[in-house]
């Protein structure tokens, strides 16, 4: 049913439109193909990623972290 659909929405599209949509629908499958393997390691092994991967370490910053270098503040009026 969608194929009819495609094709009947696609009868009245000049050469160039039709170009578009083929390379739309190129796209749509890149990027299907990608996000499908981006989850999985070369291996075969799925990977899971979690949403804080720092959650429960401690992070350490410098005192000074907020100082404007030496090397910038002659920038800065």
């Amino acid at each position: 049913m969608a194929y009819d659909t495609l094709v009947r929405e696609a009868k009245d599209l000049s050469e160039d439109m039709i170009e578009q949509v083929i390379e739309f629908i190129r796209f749509l499958k890149y990027t299907s193909k990608k996000e499908q393997t981006k989850h999985f390691a070369s291996n075969g092994i799925a990977l899971h990623r979690s949403v804080n991967p720092l959650a429960g370490e401690l992070i350490a910053i410098a005192e000074d972290f907020d100082e404007t270098p030496e090397c910038f503040k002659e920038y800065i009026l």
